[in-house]
């Protein structure tokens, strides 16, 4: 890759003599001073830009900036060295931060010989598979909360205790100091680095080659809390997980009553069993009118602040329909842009899962829950994480209101086996139910015409008799 940013190039491409280039170079951003600048060869250093979108703008400026200290002779520290001090403030001033080494390339030695390439450190290798990996199949979370969060600290600090250029000493460090799990998928993931860096031609070998291949597991019973909000379906169809319908409308009326702007976004959870995230990242567009659907396409991750694909990365449809229950709440809120939040905070901003579930569970001193004071009230006899509410819906439309499960499925998708395609097909005339179900409510009106017609029965056989009698006499 040869992109390069600078003021001024030749019909190469590349930078006339005197200037400075800021390019790809192995994988990474990098300011490339100018041979003539250095009589010991060209000086290359990293700068912390990241290959994203947008990246070459940056790089522009940045170029344009360290093209002028250059001429200003700023970048010479006054012995004829170059000021690394000096480049490192330029980068601050840019809100950049890079691991800086002077890189001199192209040198030729005495015999006439490219000296070899320096090698890249553990954690340089790391920062390019990041990279990689970023760019083709990691999830926007996992990049931050693991690749450059859990696994990152994990690493550096091994490194940091043991030295660079110890893998065994980053191996057993990490088994000292770590949860085997981590452990292994750490080791694991650095090889996968090397390798690709071998491929790159920037590193010889695979220093954790095979490292993370017998560490063993250790296996802990799982413990979950009440108060856990554990986004996991695989005990979706236990009716225990679940509250009732009556017990639905006891927390609603509730929450109207104490926590108002709270109703909204609870109640489209417990009308729709779709996950927290799905709540939080549903925008106008989603709501289809003319089609009386929803179309449940991304998820909003709170911590992070961005918004992501689905739980199992493609869209669904929801049924709305026509002036029903989940209609005529969505038709209460203000109508926003296509892209505009629908379910908002009480500030105005995007909704916090963890603010919802300390309103959920209360704080033991400072403030009440609304599902702890309803079981205080008794009005509930046990407690369900907020995630339940999916639960609820899903064991009301199968077990109450009898909707086929492979239909429910496709629209909560709690199923393992994930359809390919990019819309999940269903009958639309099938809708949801809430509260009491049609089919009750028609073989209750059946018993009643029934007993009716044993009344009318019995009546006329009474009259009968008492004709029959009348007669004899």
């Amino acid at each position: 890759m040869s992109i390069m940013v600078n003021s001024s190039k030749t019909p190469t491409g590349k930078a006339k003599k005197g200037q400075v280039a800021v390019r790809v170079d192995s994988c990474s951003v990098k300011a490339c001073f100018p041979r003539s600048y250095c009589n010991k060869g060209q000086i290359k250093l990293a700068t912390g830009i990241s290959l994203v979108d947008g990246w070459e703008s940056k790089a522009s400026q940045l170029q344009r900036r360290l093209q002028i200290e250059l001429e200003d002779g700023k970048l010479d520290d006054g012995e004829g060295n170059f000021d690394l001090g000096r480049y490192n403030d330029i980068l601050k001033e840019y809100g950049l931060q890079a691991r800086l080494r002077l890189v001199k390339s192209e040198s030729v030695t005495s015999d006439g010989q490219l000296p070899p390439k320096p090698e890249l450190s553990t954690l340089e290798i790391w920062d390019i598979y990041c990279e990689y990996k970023k760019n083709r199949d990691l999830a926007i979370t996992t990049y931050h909360q693991e690749f450059r969060g859990v696994y990152y600290r994990a690493i550096k600090q091994a490194i940091e205790a043991v030295g660079e250029n110890n893998p065994l000493g980053v191996h057993n460090w990490l088994l000292e100091n770590r949860n085997h799990k981590t452990v292994k998928e750490v080791l694991s993931q650095l090889s996968k680095a090397y390798r690709i860096a071998m491929k790159q031609k920037l590193v010889p070998t695979d220093l954790y080659d095979g490292m993370s291949e017998n560490i063993q597991i250790k296996r802990k019973p799982k413990v979950i809390n009440q108060s856990d909000d554990i986004e996991n379906d695989a005990d979706i169809l236990d009716g225990r997980r679940a509250y009732t319908w009556d017990e639905v409308q006891i927390i609603l009326d509730y929450v109207e009553m104490n926590y108002s702007h709270w109703l909204n976004y609870l109640k489209f959870k417990f009308l729709t069993g779709c996950r927290p995230g799905e709540a939080a990242g549903l925008w106008w567009r989603d709501v289809k009118w003319e089609h009386e659907n929803i179309v449940f396409d991304r998820s909003y991750d709170y911590r992070l602040g961005v918004h992501k694909p689905t739980k199992n990365e493609h869209a669904r449809i929801f049924p709305m329909p026509k002036y029903g229950e989940l209609w005529n709440l969505l038709k209460s809120l203000p109508q926003g842009e296509p892209n505009d939040t629908v379910f908002k905070s009480k500030s105005g901003k995007k909704i916090s899962s963890h603010i919802f579930q300390t309103t959920w569970l209360g704080r033991e001193k400072s403030q009440k829950g609304i599902i702890t004071e309803l079981i205080k009230q008794g009005k509930l006899t046990k407690y369900l994480p907020p995630y339940n509410t999916r639960h609820t819906f899903i064991n009301h439309q199968i077990n109450v209101i009898g909707v086929a499960p492979h239909v429910v499925n496709d629209w909560c998708e709690h199923s393992e086996k994930v359809s390919k395609q990019c819309y999940r097909q269903t009958d639309t005339r099938i809708t949801p139910g809430y509260g009491i179900p049609a089919t009750t409510t028609q073989q209750a009106q059946q018993q009643s015409e029934i007993d009716l017609l044993r009344e009318q029965m019995k009546q006329q056989q009474e009259l009968i008799n008492k004709l029959l009698q009348d007669r004899d006499k």
